[in-house]
């Protein structure tokens, strides 16, 4: 009997514990945090960003666009002055095909700077332009440089004719330092400069030339002139001594093999001349100090490879 109620309530009881069981409510996963919606947010903030890199490549080439504009409109101006140069002096036949080219490009860039040509290009028809013109104006000076260099050193041979290093020492020295910095200028492609210099030293030559030689005049003319009355008193005492001839020593007169003066040492005057060659060539080979080398920026070509 109680084997049957045990049975009986087993098959009441396990049933409801099932039911009960099946019953309770799913648990539900938890909603995504806010930190997972941040990531849309930066994916979508990804095209501003690539817009704003966009705007400053544009404006980096915008301002080198600008820059090289400026750049050619200078070279421009420094070519059109070159050439008003040229002009003035009657430079353009010492390189004809340089003139005219650079003329014909000056003519090219006037018509297009306002057009809508680029910064770079503008720039590369500034620099032919003015590269042609300042290669007319260095063979001219340089033509001209070694025309008066030429004419320096006849100067210079002159002064040295007439002794100017030993009669004129320090205004010697100067000229020949003239020379000698139109040497180096010459030598480091500055035949503008070399031209200036040499102009000067063959003044100072030439004006010292004048000077010593007329000084040299005056001199020599009071040397004849005492020497003319050595020669009288020699042979007023050479007729005195024939007419009536000393016997005895006399006081204040010296025998006649007697050295009234000692013999003067002058320094020879050739060995105070400045050591010039009388030819230059291209290549000069002229010790500069490092005073006179001047490093200098090419700030035009840096310019147009930002352009570029």
């Amino acid at each position: 009997m109680k084997k049957s109620r045990i049975a009986f309530l087993c098959a009441v009881v396990f049933p409801m514990i099932f039911a009960s069981c099946a019953s309770k409510p799913k648990v539900e996963t938890p909603a995504p945090t806010s930190a997972e919606p941040a990531v849309e947010e930066t994916v979508q903030e990804e095209p501003a960003v690539e817009e704003q890199v966009n705007q400053d490549d544009e404006e980096a080439k915008r301002k080198a666009d600008e820059e090289a504009r400026s750049a050619a409109l200078e070279l421009y101006k420094q070519a059109l002055e070159a050439k008003s140069r040229i002009d003035e002096n009657g430079f353009a036949s010492y390189s004809q095909a340089d003139y005219d080219s650079g003329s014909q490009t000056l003519a090219d860039f006037e018509s297009k700077k306002d057009s809508d040509l680029s910064g770079a290009e503008l720039l590369k028809l500034a620099q032919e332009a003015n590269g042609k013109m300042q290669n007319v104006l260095q063979k001219a000076y340089k033509q001209l440089a070694k025309e008066a260099r030429t004419k320096a050193f006849a100067a210079k041979k002159d002064a040295d004719s007439v002794k100017a290093a030993a009669a004129a020492k320090e205004e010697y020295k100067k000229a020949a330092e003239e020379f000698k910095a139109g040497d180096t200028n010459y030598a480091m492609q500055n035949p503008e400069a070399a031209l200036n210099h040499y102009n000067s030293s063959r003044t100072q030559f030439e004006s010292m030339y004048a000077t010593v030689s007329e000084r040299r005049a005056v001199a020599q003319k009071a040397i004849d002139e005492a020497k003319a009355k050595v020669e009288a008193a020699q042979n007023y005492a050479l007729n005195a001594d024939q007419e009536k001839p000393l016997e005895e020593a006399v006081e204040g007169i010296e025998e006649e093999d007697a050295v009234l003066l000692e013999a003067d040492n002058y320094e020879a005057p050739e060995s105070l001349e400045a050591d010039i060659p009388e030819d230059i060539s291209e290549n000069a080979d002229v010790e500069v100090s490092d005073e006179e080398v001047t490093e200098e920026t090419d700030e035009v070509e840096v310019v147009e490879q930002e352009a570029e």
